[in-house]
């Protein structure tokens, strides 16, 4: 599996990220041929090899030509040479994706990024979606930034993004509204009720993460924290930003890939959901094919626990445990198949052990051993599926089944 993995030290922007992607290989040319097809006009790419503090890197940014010309975009607003200058809005910008010739995967990445940043500048605003005009999504340089990225991930076959800390600065930076605090209001908004990790310098004083940067990693990075240990870095590139920081203004990835085939998985950490819901007035059939259907998805565990809640009246309480990009699969089915009207989860680190695979022949047959280590600590278990099924086939009991595989596992350690 080929994952891209940012490590946003100085922030995000939509510019930082296709500048990183270009600095690792991405073809410049195909790329171009891939965002014609959204037939939007009124700007031009720049990309420049270049150095900050003496590290290469590329500096991607969009021109614009034309009618908008001069004016450019700070926290949701445009300015154009003090004539305030309205964007597109959503629906205009859903029209110009959905009618492009793009793949069908591609517009619908676009348009969830889209919709993140535009319920965010509506609650800013105080407006309803239909109302406002958005100027940071509207803009032709975010709309370039966004499905550009998208594109530039199709066409480097990146097919899961893990993140870093996000890093803003601090103070406050000035936009058309007058004095906005950094994080930008949109990007305040986004955080609200999100998990992606995030922290302010306050020797940086303005804005590092923009509201474009924020939404493409929460709504793409299938997990956060640090570089998985089972995945080798391919590749490493950086991406420019162009404000001044007085400190290296980039954003480095690393492309990763697999390690060659092996019959192990390293020990490591990673993080995980729980999420849980409480049940009170569903059958038992009913709530078992819930967790069927939990378990088909590809959850790691799902259970239900009995509870007693307001008013004494004994319930159930779903527990379900998955990798964090099936959030929005696992809610919508627990939502759909029970009775409850709301779903709360939380982030949990978990650690696993060091496991390899083995076999072993037994006078019923060959069975598949599960070993784990950390240290010097070892468990050694039985594959159960074939247990179970030597053990039908002979008419014996799993136990004695898992049993003599064990023993003879013993017996092939000592030698």
């Amino acid at each position: 599996m080929r994952t891209l993995y940012l490590e946003p030290f100085s922030g995000v922007s939509g510019n930082m990220l296709l500048g990183a992607l270009f600095d690792l290989g991405l073809d410049f040319s195909r790329f171009k041929q891939e965002l014609a097809k959204l037939n939007l006009s009124g700007y031009q790419l720049s990309l420049e090899k270049t150095t900050q503090s003496a590290i290469a890197g590329s500096l991607f940014q969009v021109e614009l030509n034309g009618l908008y010309a001069g004016h450019r975009v700070d926290e949701g607003v445009q300015h154009h040479h003090g004539q305030h200058h309205h964007g597109r809005n959503l629906a205009e910008i859903t029209k110009i994706i959905q009618d492009s010739n793009l793949k069908p995967t591609i517009k619908k990445s676009s348009l969830k990024v889209f919709n993140e940043i535009a319920q965010a500048e509506a609650k800013v605003h105080a407006k309803t979606l239909s109302e406002i005009h958005f100027h940071e999504v509207g803009a032709i340089d975010s709309i370039v930034d966004i499905v550009g990225f998208f594109i530039g991930i199709d066409l480097m076959k990146v097919e899961r993004i893990i993140s870093g800390t996000l890093v803003d600065g601090s103070g406050t930076i000035e936009a058309a509204h007058g004095t906005m605090p950094v994080p930008v209001p949109a990007v305040m908004q986004m955080r609200l009720n999100s998990e992606v990790p995030f922290r302010q310098r306050l020797d940086v004083a303005t804005e590092l993460v923009t509201p474009t940067g924020f939404a493409i990693v929460k709504q793409t990075a299938a997990q956060y924290g640090a570089l998985p240990t089972e995945l080798l870095p391919e590749k490493v590139g950086y991406g420019f930003g162009t404000r001044t920081t007085g400190h290296l203004n980039a954003l480095r990835v690393q492309l990763l890939t697999s390690k060659p085939s092996q019959k192990e998985t390293l020990a490591q950490s990673d993080q995980v959901i729980e999420l849980h819901a409480n049940i009170d007035d569903q059958s038992g059939e009913q709530l078992g094919f819930v967790l069927e259907n939990l378990i088909e998805v590809g959850v790691y565990d799902a259970y239900f626990t009995p509870v007693f809640m307001k008013k004494n009246r004994p319930a159930y309480q779903l527990t379900v445990i998955f990798k964090p990009a099936m959030l929005d699969q696992v809610c919508e089915l627990v939502l759909q198949q029970t009775s409850s009207f709301g779903v709360r989860w939380h982030q949990l680190q978990r650690q696993l052990m060091q496991r390899s695979f083995t076999k072993v022949m037994t006078k019923f047959g060959e069975l598949s051993l599960k070993i784990g280590q950390k240290g010097q600590f070892k468990k050694v278990a039985v594959e159960y599926d074939e247990a179970a099924r030597i053990a039908r086939k002979n008419g014996l009991s799993v136990a004695e089944v898992m049993q003599q595989a064990l023993q003879v596992y013993d017996k092939k350690s000592m030698r």
